[in-house]
């Protein structure tokens, strides 16, 4: 994970609602982090992939893990979506519920709330989008290149050819389409988003999306009420 954001817990809470589930992995292995940004995800690394560091990190890179954070940074609660562009129940989570969430929790600065990216093997789409949101995150766009991702999802998720898809709402969303366009075909995004999908995986999610919050994990396109009980217990157990 990166270094602005928390360790992912271990604990699970099974959901009763379905889930874009993995296959053999969740995302590409560090050998193919140079392959074309439209390559499907593969399987589960087998070597750590570093996340960036201070000393490190592209300042574009820095710029994007800052960007995908909401909310009041003195809140002791963490929300981590574990998310897939691609999933329809991702989708249906951002349409149905996200936005309660962020209202209930996020604006009134008892949580942050940060995106975590784990493109599955399935959605070769997946991968192209996430890199497209965090090259938006390199211009403090992040929220909105996702918001219009998920909003527009049917229009590219079985397009043969993405990129240029999401450079038109790089476009649209007023960015710097040179920077932009240079950043995804750099690739720097991608091992934060290895080492996102790595994490994540290690710390147990199977399926997405998949919530970790505290100390308490969530699995499932769930309504805000089930956030409200886990939200609940994730805050008593906070360090008084």
């Amino acid at each position: 994970m990166s270094r602005l954001l928390p360790a992912l817990v271990l604990a699970a809470i099974t959901s009763t609602l379905a889930g874009c589930g993995t296959k053999s992995g969740a995302a590409a292995d560090s050998s193919s982090a140079a392959a074309g940004a439209a390559a499907p995800a593969g399987g589960a690394t087998t070597s750590a992939v570093p996340a960036p560091s201070a000393t490190n990190a592209d300042a574009r890179v820095t710029r994007a893990d800052k960007s995908r954070i909401l909310g009041d940074s003195t809140a002791k609660l963490w929300i981590l979506v574990v998310s897939d562009f691609q999933c329809p129940f991702c989708g249906q989570w951002e349409k149905e519920t996200s936005q309660a969430v962020i209202k209930e929790f996020v604006q009134t600065g008892i949580a942050r709330m940060a995106f975590i990216n784990f493109p599955l093997q399935q959605h070769p789409n997946a991968l192209p989008a996430a890199e497209a949101a965090m090259c938006a995150g390199a211009q403090e766009k992040f929220w909105d290149m996702h918001g219009r991702i998920f909003e527009r999802q049917g229009e590219w998720s079985n397009l043969a050819d993405s990129p240029p898809f999401f450079e038109k709402i790089a476009g649209e969303l007023g960015l710097d389409v040179d920077a932009y366009k240079a950043c995804v075909k750099d690739h720097v995004m991608r091992p934060m988003i290895l080492a996102d999908a790595e994490r994540a995986t290690t710390a147990g999610a199977r399926s997405t999306p998949t919530f970790f919050i505290g100390n308490q994990a969530l699995a499932g396109a769930e309504k805000i009420e089930a956030f409200r009980s886990v939200i609940a217990k994730a805050q008593a157990d906070l360090p008084k």
